[in-house]
């Protein structure tokens, strides 16, 4: 097993190139589409998703320009570059990192919304109160 993982130069027996160019394509397109929904989220109003999900279609990127490096490495079979182990580490954290963005949007943005909701209608209550006294 580590043999297989660690060889130095593992050979021409690579035969996912199609659905690495498959999910390469498709980290893209996600990127373009979240960084759409992130526009309209911040147009909205929603600071919430701002602060939550900048970072994330330039990471989606990342993650697919990472894979299209590994993939001519790869294909080019250049030594100590070119093992098994740099492909399923890469796929390991873009899967890691895609199942931590989910959990964000389903357990954590809710939350952060609904505090936030409280604490700008908490603060419009009390600005009527304290409209004479200084601000930050």
């Amino acid at each position: 097993m580590l043999s297989y993982l660690f060889g130095t130069v593992p050979g021409d027996a690579f035969s996912y190139y199609y659905e690495m160019i498959a999910l390469i394509v498709l980290l893209v397109l996600g990127s373009i589409a979240l960084k759409n929904i992130y526009r309209n989220k911040v147009k909205d109003k929603d600071f919430v998703f701002k602060k939550l999900y900048k970072k994330t279609p330039n990471r989606l990127l990342y993650f697919a320009i990472g894979l299209i490096l590994l993939l001519v490495i790869r294909y080019e079979e250049i030594p100590y570059f070119s093992m098994r182990i740099w492909m399923y580490l890469t796929t390991i954290g873009l899967l890691t990192y895609l199942s931590f963005q989910v959990y964000k949007y389903l357990k954590i943005y809710p939350k952060d919304r609904d505090n936030y909701e409280a604490r700008k209608t908490i603060k419009s209550e009390d600005n009527s109160k304290n409209r004479y006294l200084p601000n930050k």
